[in-house]
């Protein structure tokens, strides 16, 4: 994974080591917004003019993939379930989706009473509904559903947004932060604060996030030079973290790692779980972070992942001849398996294969059967690896209800299926008998090539499987441990306290204590005064 930084150029950091991989930079001035696609294949930037660009990491350098031709753009955002559809804010205070394949405007979203340049945008957890922050202060809501303003976001405490986004898992959730310090959760379906912290930093807020691993925490950065870590459902501080540089820009994985970009150019590195210090300062930019972002985990993976170039390279020649060579201009589809032996020929009666489909692995027309018998008799009497072939494919088929992508194989395969009957049933036993007598007529030195590649693709498929077990149970154990170090803040706050009551009673007891002896040697004065 990645952790990508903005300034005059995009820099990418491992970080598993925290080293500098990958760095890229075409534009004079500083860069003003960096972000991922939620399928974690792509950045999207944006230049200090304005424009957006959409880049990819997957080989050696980073390249420009496309440019969204737009005029008067000045902010972006990926949908939230890929990357084929980008919401572009305008300085008119238009809003437009973009989409990547076809390039082509496909929604033109109503300018509000009062247009003014949208500076940030964004989608909702379930992409219903998006934000655009504008620079007169207002927040219009957008439904995506009916493609017109539902809602006009307004603060009496500002009039200047500084940052702006939805929280990932509640759809109606939407946090702003203000030049005045302000840090406030809007609720769009009431149009009411959940939370607001007032005047909480002392100059204005820069960024704040969301955290990936208990949706009840929010971070906030400042120009005070403030790192701030607050409990939502509580509506309180927890922490606080003071830094020696201006903080100007804020992001958080799911291994709870904070990174803040500086004024100076440096990226702090802190590990939520301890605030005391950075535990890794990256001094890779010359001029000041204007924004820093993680790249999210994959949500699919596959075990044959290959470049942009290679996918391309590795397709068939038909469609081969029907791309041309990558320009900044064009936009792949990544880590997709290639499929050899689609049939896409011209000749072909059958012109409903959609590209697009095709490069996913979606595309059904190519998994039909051949209908004829005779080719059908022709295929069973070929080598064992037709069995082998049903068993892989079975194998897929159980596999994939635990979500493991594979690549299809009725679509390798490129002949008929050696199970199908000419009376048009399909008799599973009869057929791996057959196969059965097929098999010992075969060598076994082909046998043996078969069998280890099978084998091997199956454990392939288990590394998988034990991949996203391993996944899961990982952030398990971050969530337990977010609500552990949460509650052992809490109790050492409590403590705090009863420490304190304690030693007010330790003081108020001493203090009796003084009031009875003066009393009791008032009492021995009189007592000598009577006697006299």
């Amino acid at each position: 994974m990645y952790l990508s930084s903005v300034s005059s150029r995009l820099l990418l950091y491992d970080t598993n080591n925290w080293e500098l991989k990958k760095s890229y930079g075409c534009y004079d001035g500083v860069l003003r917004d960096v972000s991922w696609s939620d399928d974690s294949k792509y950045i999207l930037q944006v230049n200090a003019a304005g424009l957006i660009e959409v880049l990819s990491a997957v080989d050696h350098d980073v390249r420009s993939l496309q440019h969204v031709p737009l005029k008067g753009t000045w902010s972006g955002s990926f949908h939230r379930d890929g990357h084929r559809n980008i919401a572009v804010g305008t300085t008119s205070g238009n809003v437009k989706i973009w989409d990547t394949k076809n390039k082509t405007i496909t929604k033109t979203f109503p300018a509000p009473t009062h247009p003014s340049c949208v500076h940030l945008i964004s989608y909702n957890a379930k992409n219903t509904s998006l934000a655009a922050s504008m620079i007169n202060g207002e927040t219009v809501i957008y439904g995506l559903v009916s493609n017109i303003p539902v809602l006009t976001v307004k603060l009496n405490c500002s009039k200047s947004i500084s940052a702006m986004k939805f929280h990932h898992e509640s759809r109606s959730l939407l946090g702003l932060a203000t030049d005045e310090g302000h840090v406030i959760l809007r609720d769009i379906t009431t149009n009411k604060d959940r939370a607001f912290f007032e005047n909480i930093h002392a100059s204005p807020v820069s960024d704040f996030a969301f955290s990936l691993i208990n949706k009840d925490v929010l971070l906030s950065s400042g120009y005070d030079k403030i790192l701030h870590v607050y409990d939502i459902r509580l509506q309180n501080v927890v922490s606080t973290v003071r830094t020696s540089h201006t903080l100007t820009s804020l992001a958080i994985n799911i291994e709870n790692q904070v990174a803040l970009g500086t004024k100076s150019g440096n990226i702090l590195a802190y590990d939520l779980r301890d605030l005391t210090s950075p535990f890794k300062v990256l001094k890779g930019h010359e001029e000041e972070v204007s924004k820093v972002a993680f790249q999210p985990i994959r949500k699919k993976s596959f075990s044959n992942d290959v470049s942009l170039r290679e996918e391309v390279e590795n397709t068939s020649p038909l469609k081969t001849q029907s791309v041309r060579p990558r320009t900044s201009d064009l936009f792949f589809v990544n880590d997709t398996p290639p499929k050899n032996n689609i049939d896409m020929s011209p000749c072909s009666g059958d012109n409903k294969a959609d590209s697009f489909l095709v490069m996913l692995g979606l595309d059904k027309s190519n998994m039909d059967f051949d209908d004829d018998p005779n080719k059908s008799m022709d295929i069973e009497r070929k080598s064992d690896k037709h069995e082998l072939r049903y068993r892989q494919l079975d194998a897929e088929k159980n596999i994939s209800k635990i979500s493991t992508p594979l690549t299809s194989r009725a679509a390798d395969l490129g002949f008929p299926s050696p199970l199908y009957i000419p009376n048009g049933m399909e008799d599973v036993r009869g057929s791996l008998n057959n196969l059965t007598n097929i098999k010992q007529c075969q060598s076994n030195t082909a046998n043996a090539q078969i069998d280890s590649k099978s084998i091997e693709e199956l454990k392939d498929f288990i590394k998988l499987s034990l991949s996203d077990v391993a996944d899961e149970n990982r952030n398990y154990f971050l969530h337990i441990m977010m609500a552990l170090t949460k509650q052992k803040l809490y109790l050492e706050k409590q403590l705090a306290t009863m420490t304190q009551q304690v030693q007010n009673l330790v003081q108020n007891q001493n203090a009796l204590v003084e009031a009875n002896r003066k009393l009791a040697l008032q009492i021995d004065q009189m007592k000598i005064q009577q006697n006299f």
